[in-house]
């Protein structure tokens, strides 16, 4: 795929150019999925909806899509990878579900010109940290286009989400983590007066006792508060009506806990 106007350069390496390194941390995230799922499923029970269409941003490939339509919804993932598209229709036809998941491959800041949606979403997911790869301003228009898709009185989860309050307590500048025979070291910076993050990613192969350099992808990005997300949603035409700390156990949000968010469009 050609790299879309206005990407930054560590979008399209990372989930374009080296997709076969993300899809490795994505894949870690597969067995995990059902949990949350089964949460954002009890809070939808709350709101009276128990199926219907399904709107996944930046759906990687696509396990938020498949676990919701194993529970009887109709899926739409959006991403801009086609590497992560085609592994999650290889995922959703494994789990028997490729008749209910529908994969398009766009830029979510286009959203009303990639989807044309015969009828409205009834949900709308945004998953692990995938906001605040651009401006604010883009964000707020994915989040608007989300809503003019969707009916009145639709459901938007944002989960699995890093914030602010958490990394003005516990920040680590560095971290590792071994994955499927790579080894990924993290190196990490965070300003908090300008919320944003920059992260170095280094991949190594392990050989033995022995590193082999892979690539390294440099990562920067605005991370919200739950004041000023919520803040954007209610400008987009999403009004907050709860926070989580997990989404799986729907317990209280805490400073050390992730940001969930379900917001009700008005």
């Amino acid at each position: 795929m050609q790299k879309p106007a206005n990407m930054k350069d560590w979008v399209n390496k990372l989930f374009i150019e080296r997709s076969d390194l993300f899809l490795k941390l994505m894949n870690q995230r597969w067995p995990k999925t059902e949990e949350p799922v089964n949460g954002m499923v009890k809070v939808l029970d709350g709101f009276g909806i128990k199926s219907g269409r399904l709107l996944d941003l930046c759906c990687g490939n696509g396990r938020i899509s498949v676990f919701m339509a194993k529970k009887g919804f109709r899926a739409v993932g959006v991403d801009i990878s086609k590497a992560f598209l085609e592994d999650g229709k290889r995922k959703a036809k494994e789990h028997g579900v490729s008749d209910r998941v529908t994969f398009v491959e766009g830029d979510v800041r286009r959203l009303e010109d990639i989807l044309k949606a015969p009828q409205p979403f009834d949900v709308v997911v945004n998953a692990w940290t995938s906001i605040g790869f651009f401006s604010q301003d883009d964000d707020l228009k994915i989040f608007k286009q989300a809503r003019s898709l969707s009916r009145e009185g639709a459901i938007l989860f944002v989960i699995e989400t890093m914030h602010t309050e958490y990394l003005s307590i516990r920040f680590y500048p560095t971290s590792y983590a071994e994955i499927d025979g790579l080894l990924m070291l993290e190196d990490r910076k965070y300003d908090p007066v300008s919320a944003n993050a920059k992260t170095s990613w280094i991949f190594y192969n392990k050989r033995g006792q022995n590193l082999e350099f892979i690539d390294k992808v440099e990562i920067e990005h605005h991370i919200y508060s739950l004041s000023e997300l919520s803040s954007l949603l209610k400008r987009a035409g999403w009004e907050t009506v709860a926070s989580y700390g997990s989404i799986s156990t729907l317990q209280p949000m805490s400073p050390l806990t992730s940001l969930n968010i379900a917001a009700k469009a008005t």
